[in-house]
């Protein structure tokens, strides 16, 4: 992301009384924001982390998560969950602020449901939504009834190069070797492949994807398994949220 991109969040964390922080709960640590965390506390902003996804996720990890993230609200866009806690939780932090009506800012990693919220917290539907990573290009205002509610694009931090976690969150939605980075996710998350497709963990990882792959009927010339096509696929179902971890 460029430095544009940043010049908008900075706007936004100094104009804004809250910060949300959307994380995703299958990966919460790969998908906080250390470099936008560091800017919020320099502007003494009060933070929330919004942990969406919370369905995918598994509960003993989520109760992990809600003694080391606070303040935090679980909430999953998909299943309406989650939304009144959140509301009540910004109101509350506005109280203590002395605010009637707060600017709150969201901010986070591309793809992580940042317009989703805020259209479930307006009720509004203003904010446009897409499963394009920094479908987001600039600051979008939108009004809800207690608060006002401060949209940005995804941003990254400078120098940012993590593969498992791009390819696992979209916020990369292409990538040059697909293979390569499903193989990746298996090593650093060994089971949540597998066992989505009945498969058994093993050490080697190429052959259970190509088990995997004629399990989704990809299959080259001679039925052999075309594993750069299934692994595409299930990094999109990865990132779609279909494949529970």
């Amino acid at each position: 992301m460029g430095k544009n991109f940043w010049k908008v969040v900075d706007e936004v964390i100094l104009e804004s009384d809250i910060l949300l922080e959307i994380v995703d709960a299958r990966a919460v640590e790969k998908t906080r924001n250390p470099e936008i965390e560091d800017k919020v506390r320099r502007k003494g902003k009060m933070l929330i982390y919004v942990v969406n996804k919370c369905d995918l996720a598994d509960t003993a990890v989520l109760a992990k998560i809600k003694s080391k993230l606070v303040p935090s609200v679980f909430i999953s866009c998909k299943n309406h969950r989650g939304m009144v806690s959140l509301k009540e939780r910004i109101i509350i932090e506005a109280k203590r602020l002395g605010l009637e009506k707060p600017r709150v800012g969201v901010l986070g990693y591309p793809n992580m449901g940042k317009s989703s919220v805020i259209n479930a917290l307006s009720g509004t539907g203003k904010a446009e939504t897409s499963s394009t990573a920094g479908f987001t290009h600039g600051k979008k205002y939108v009004g809800a009834r207690k608060f006002y509610l401060i949209d940005t694009p995804g941003v990254i931090p400078y120098g940012e190069n993590d593969t498992v976690k791009n390819a696992m969150t979209g916020i990369k939605t292409k990538s040059k070797d697909p293979e390569n980075d499903l193989l990746l996710i298996m090593q650093e998350h060994p089971g949540i492949i597998e066992s989505h497709f009945n498969v058994p963990v093993e050490e080697d990882r190429e052959e259970t994807l190509g088990k995997i792959a004629v399990k989704l009927n990809c299959l080259k010339k001679g039925k052999l398994p075309d594993t750069a096509r299934a692994s595409e696929m299930i990094l999109r179902m990865l990132r779609e949220g279909k494949i529970r971890s």
